[in-house]
């Protein structure tokens, strides 16, 4: 995220988009955008957001379908789906 710019899938139709969620979900997004599968803990070792934090702009991005849930309990793990890989067009 240098230069303060953001992931366009990060913006939320029908959502009040701050700047502070906005940039929690591009980190987000950028990190599962590696090819990765990623766990709350994963995320927030590489993040330095808080697991409450993470776990609700995950939640959000699942909504929308940004995001996918692999598995369940302590081994869950996150990865984007096909939606959340192509770039916004308006």
């Amino acid at each position: 995220m240098a230069g303060g710019s953001f992931n366009p899938n990060a913006y939320l139709p029908n959502f009040k988009n701050r700047r502070a969620g906005v940039r929690a979900r591009s980190i987000i997004l950028n990190m599962l955008g590696q090819g990765k599968t990623l766990s709350v803990v994963e995320l927030k070792g590489g993040t330095g957001l808080s697991e409450n934090s993470i776990r609700y702009h995950l939640k959000l991005l699942e909504k929308y379908r940004l995001v996918r849930r692999k598995g369940s309990g302590r081994k869950t793990c996150y990865e984007l789906t096909g939606l959340g890989q192509q770039p916004i067009t308006l």
